[in-house]
C-alpha cells in the first residue's frame, strides 16, 4: 500500500484532529484529507494536506439539525452533510475516516465505486437512548457493516460496538513522549480540553475552591459567551482561552497534576495523554476512556469530592508524585505517534487490498 488517505471531516482544534493530523504525518506516503477548515493552533508542517472544500461556510440546516445532538458545541461542530455527499467522488484510494459521518463518504463510495474503506470510531452512538438517536445509529450501523477495518480509541468503545456484533480494533491515540521528565514541579492543576457546557466545566470551578494549589483550565472553548460566563462565576480558576501548542507544553513541563472528567466521553481525551508524555500524574473519572490508562500514574475517581482529595494528596506527597510522575512517562512512551501510526498502516495493509 502505497498511500493512505487520512480523511477528516472538520480542521480545528480538538482531540478528533489531533489523532488525524498525527497519523498523516507519520504515515509515510499519506494525505490528510480535510471537508473544511475551523478554529485551530495546530501545527501543520510536515503534512500533506488538501481541503476539499475551502471558503464553505456551515449549511444553515446541517447547523440546526446538528444542534439537536450537540447545540453546546457551537456552530463549527456543524456536520455538513452536503459536503460528505459530494466528497465520494473527490476521494480516490485506500481511506481511513474519522467518526462514523466522514465514514458516510466511505460508504457511498462503495456503493458507487465498490472501493473498501476502513473507519476510525471516536464515540460511538450505538449505546445511546432516546428517539432523537435512531438516524445516527443507523447511519452509523451501516458504515460499520461494509467497512473492512473499524478502529477505535478505548476499550470502552470497542466493547460497546462488540456488543452490537461489530469488531473493532483498539489503536490507542499518541503522543510524543518527552525525553525526559522535570521531576520539580508547581503547584498547579492543570486541565486541559476543548470546552463547551457539556464538559462541565463548574466541576473544576468548584474543585478549585478547594485544592491547596492553582488549577488551570488551558484550551478554546466552543463559545465564548460560556468562557465569559464562567470566569465571572469561577475568579479562582486561571482560563487560558486559545492556547498555542508552545504555552500548552510549558503548562505540561510545571504542572504536578492534571485533572480531566468526561461525562460519558468513551474517548481518552488527548490533554491527558499529552500530560502523561512530560510525566504529569493523571486523575480522571470513570466516565472517561482514559481510565483505561491509570495504572500507578495517579487515580480514577467516582466524583469532584474525590478528586479534590487526591490532588491535595498528590500535591502534599513529593515522593509519591515523583513515582507518579515518572510511571506517567514510562506509559507514554509506549503510546508514542510513531507506534500508533505504525499499527494503523499495519492494520489498513491486512485489511485494505
Amino acid at each position: 500500500m502505497e498511500g493512505i488517505n487520512i480523511v477528516l471531516r472538520i480542521l480545528w482544534t480538538g482531540g478528533v484532529t489531533r489523532v488525524a493530523l498525527e497519523e498523516a504525518r507519520n504515515i509515510p506516503g499519506s494525505k490528510l484529507i480535510v471537508y473544511r477548515r475551523a478554529r485551530t493552533n495546530y501545527d501543520l508542517s510536515n503534512v500533506d494536506l488538501q481541503v476539499l472544500f475551502e471558503g464553505d461556510r456551515p449549511n444553515p440546516l446541517f447547523r440546526f439539525i446538528t444542534s439537536i445532538y450537540a447545540g453546546h458545541r457551537g456552530s463549527e461542530a456543524t456536520v455538513d452533510l452536503d459536503r460528505i455527499i459530494r466528497a465520494r467522488d473527490l476521494i480516490k484510494g485506500p481511506s481511513l475516516f474519522h467518526d462514523q459521518f466522514a465514514g458516510l463518504t466511505g460508504y457511498l463510495r462503495w456503493r458507487k465505486y465498490g472501493e473498501d474503506y476502513a473507519v476510525y470510531i471516536h464515540e460511538t452512538s450505538l449505546d445511546n437512548e432516546g428517539v432523537k438517536w435512531a438516524l445516527p445509529k443507523l447511519l452509523e450501523r451501516e458504515v460499520l457493516k461494509h467497512s473492512k477495518l473499524i478502529l477505535t480509541n478505548s476499550r470502552w468503545n470497542a466493547e460497546i460496538l462488540s456488543s452490537h456484533g461489530f469488531r473493532a480494533e483498539v489503536v490507542y491515540p499518541g503522543c510524543y513522549p518527552a525525553e525526559k521528565v522535570n521531576t520539580e514541579r508547581e503547584k498547579i492543576v492543570l486541565a486541559v480540553s476543548l470546552w463547551d457546557e457539556g464538559r462541565r466545566p463548574e466541576v473544576y470551578g468548584e474543585i478549585a475552591k478547594r485544592i491547596k494549589g492553582k488549577l488551570v483550565m488551558a484550551g478554546s472553548w466552543a463559545r465564548r459567551e460560556a468562557m465569559e460566563e464562567f470566569v465571572r462565576k469561577y475568579r479562582e480558576v486561571v482560563v487560558t482561552g486559545p492556547i498555542s501548542e508552545g504555552e500548552l507544553l510549558k503548562l505540561y513541563e510545571r504542572a504536578a497534576v492534571l485533572v480531566r472528567f468526561g461525562f460519558h466521553e468513551k474517548g481518552p481525551g488527548m490533554g491527558v495523554l499529552e500530560a502523561m508524555a512530560h510525566g504529569v500524574p493523571v486523575i480522571v473519572n470513570e466516565g472517561l476512556g482514559s481510565k483505561e490508562l491509570i495504572d500507578g500514574n495517579g487515580f480514577v475517581v467516582k466524583d469532584w469530592e474525590e478528586a479534590v482529595d487526591r490532588i491535595n494528596e498528590i500535591l502534599e506527597d513529593e515522593k509519591a508524585r515523583k513515582e507518579m510522575s515518572v510511571r506517567s512517562w514510562e506509559i507514554a512512551k509506549k503510546l508514542s505517534w510513531k507506534n500508533h501510526a505504525e499499527r494503523v498502516k499495519e492494520l489498513m495493509e491486512e485489511r485494505l487490498k
